[in-house]
């Protein structure tokens, strides 16, 4: 087993062990609104987080997420034409050498920052398709 998927499977375990000891009443605790804080997470907890939101978006559909990273635009091309833009907030484990972009959606007419605009990012959960691919985003979006 190679040294990056043990590592992936040890911080995916902290995550369950440190989820599993907190509030055991089987409702999410809110902290200001927000149903999920990535940014007051270390890198390793936020990796397994993130890891688990990704592949479980449905289990997270309609809750306030709060992130912190760095902002990238992503060109969405349709045979060989850029037809949008989509803006992510790309967030880094603990050694940076994994990241993961959640997608973000600001109201419209607000500008987006510019690409490697370190920031802090809230809005509420949503899955959807995009070229029948699942994605997940923030949507209601705002810059903190």
């Amino acid at each position: 087993m190679s040294l990056k998927k043990t590592l992936s499977i040890l911080m995916l375990i902290t995550v369950l062990l440190l989820t599993a000891c907190g509030n055991q009443s089987g409702t999410a605790q809110k902290t200001d609104g927000v149903d999920v804080d990535l940014s007051k997470m270390g890198g390793a907890v936020v990796y397994g987080k993130v890891y688990d939101m990704v592949n479980n978006g449905a289990n997270y559909e309609g809750q306030v997420v709060r992130m912190a990273g760095v902002v990238n635009e992503i060109p969405v091309t349709q045979r060989g034409v850029q037809v949008d833009t989509l803006y992510s907030c790309v967030i880094f484990d603990a050694t940076k050498c994994c990241s993961q972009g959640i997608e973000f959606v600001l109201p419209e007419g607000t500008a987006y920052p510019a690409v490697g605009t370190e920031v802090v990012v809230q809005g509420v959960w949503n899955n959807y398709q995009l070229y029948g691919i699942d994605r997940y985003r923030l949507l209601d979006a705002k810059i903190l």
